[in-house]
């Protein structure tokens, strides 16, 4: 599966609306998901810290107490920064002044417009003005991606101090697919938590089953493998064991058990996938 870019992640983090091909995959793909979420945090933290919010406010009607965020202690990046992405990203001449120096946008003066009164009245072609405006909206939302990816470098203790709490780490993912007579669909997602421990979690299409339904790990030829435990509903969690080699075992397998008392796999699998580790 070909998965979304980070530039296209961090658009979308920012407020770009996702086209529709966007939309299909992150509803299918359980990885570019979690990765938005992350871009997203950073994104939202990253503005709570410069408009400097506070949880703390004054009294009714009264302005919070004064007192600087610690983005304001610290210095601005060289232009020379700016400089360097702006050369990676290949990006405009319109936006090569450094977006944390640069001024606002000049207001057209009365020559500019009737230059362009007179450059409409020669018959020249017109460009439609929301054909530039989207051109231009891109251009400078690439421009905000990469000014936030430097303050977020910049200011990485004041990003702390906003959220901190760190939040799962995307470790693998997977795509379940159904095996012979099933039609279900479903996803896998490995993260490492804050205290360190991995959590699989599984999804799936409907929670239809002869028996029970039981996740397991399977080793690639499926000659080894390990249980997880029941799977109740359409998700489950599942905490991995700390010596757990997921290099051993990348199989996600949801099987159908029956009744038995058998621990055994009952070789009806409902739902397998292979983790991109």
């Amino acid at each position: 599966m070909q998965h979304l870019h980070d530039d296209a992640l961090t658009l979308l983090a920012l407020g770009e609306t996702a086209t529709d091909d966007e939309a299909a995959h992150l509803e299918q793909c359980p990885r570019c998901r979690a990765d938005l979420g992350s871009f997203s945090r950073v994104v939202t933290a990253a503005r709570r810290a410069g408009a400097g919010e506070y949880d703390d406010a004054g009294p009714a009607g009264t302005a919070a107490p004064e007192r600087s965020s610690p983005a304001s202690r610290l210095p601005a990046p060289a232009p020379s920064v700016w400089a360097g992405i702006h050369r990676e990203l290949n990006l405009g001449d319109d936006v090569r002044q450094d977006p944390l120096t640069a001024g606002a946008p000049a207001t057209p003066s009365a020559a500019t417009s009737s230059a362009a009164d007179k450059h409409a009245a020669s018959g020249a072609s017109v460009v439609s003005l929301a054909a530039a405006r989207r051109r231009r909206t891109r251009t400078w939302l690439a421009a905000a991606a990469a000014a936030v990816v430097v303050a977020g470098a910049g200011t990485w203790g004041a990003l702390r101090a906003v959220d901190p709490v760190p939040g799962p780490e995307l470790v693998a993912s997977a795509e379940l697919a159904p095996l012979a007579s099933y039609s279900d669909t479903g996803s896998a997602v490995i993260d490492q938590l804050p205290d360190g421990s991995r959590e699989l979690v599984v999804r799936s299409s409907s929670d239809a089953a002869q028996g029970f339904r039981e996740v397991w790990l399977l080793a690639p030829d499926a000659a080894s493998m390990v249980s997880l435990g029941t799977m109740e509903g359409t998700e489950a969690r599942f905490e991995l064991p700390a010596d757990l080699d997921l290099s051993r075992y990348p199989v996600v397998d949801i099987s159908d058990e029956p009744y038995d008392g058998d621990p055994a796999h009952s070789g009806d699998s409902i739902l397998r996938g292979q983790l991109d580790l």
